[in-house]
């Protein structure tokens, strides 16, 4: 017979050999003992089974830091994994220029100011022993905003009579622009936004 036997595996005697199998479903380590049984005196044998746990990942930061939607040279904020069970480190991908992850002491930490923008989808992948986890999320980076002159050279700067149209005035609005304003016109001058173009 056999005590110490972790769950799931077990011991069995058959024509002289007694045959220690099974998968075991806990983790731990498992100091078994076989023992003999029949006539006089009984012997012993004894042996170890480490069972390693797979690895876990938790979020220990605030659930919506898995889903940052910010302005690029903006600082994200901080999003943090647990690291346990048979993870002994972690790695990540798919993050923006600017932004890096580091492990230390059981926490897995994603963190920076992004430089490029766009959407992110990113993965983080414990490393260790037997079945790895993953977590994944979200960072969008905004771009600022760009305006530039898209009608002639030196619109932007005319002289006419009162009372005479000006030539339209035109500036593209892209990045992070959604719309546009303008001061100081004179009156009967106006300006208005379309389809990503602004117009005096």
């Amino acid at each position: 017979g056999v005590t110490g036997l972790p769950s799931g595996v077990t011991g069995n005697f058959s024509a002289g050999v007694f045959t220690i199998s099974g998968t075991p479903t806990v983790s731990g380590n498992f100091n078994y003992t076989v023992t003999t049984t029949g006539t006089c005196t009984q012997t012993t044998a004894e042996g170890t089974i480490q069972v390693n746990p797979n690895a876990v990942i938790t979020l220990t930061s605030a659930g919506s830091t898995t889903s940052q939607s910010l302005c690029i040279n903006t600082a994200i904020t901080p999003i943090t994994y647990s690291v346990t069970g048979g993870g002994t480190g972690a790695g990540v991908t798919g993050l923006p220029a600017g932004v890096t992850g580091s492990f230390n002491a059981g926490v897995f930490t994603i963190s920076g100011t992004p430089t490029e923008s766009g959407p992110f989808s990113y993965t983080v992948t414990t490393t260790g022993t037997c079945v790895q986890a993953i977590a994944s999320g979200t960072i969008t980076v905004n771009p600022n905003a760009a305006i530039a002159l898209t009608s002639a050279a030196g619109t932007n700067n005319q002289s006419l009579c009162i009372n005479t149209a000006i030539t339209p005035i035109t500036y593209s609005v892209t990045g992070g622009g959604t719309g546009a304003g303008v001061t100081g016109l004179p009156a009967g001058v106006t300006g208005s936004f379309n389809a990503g173009v602004f117009t005096i």
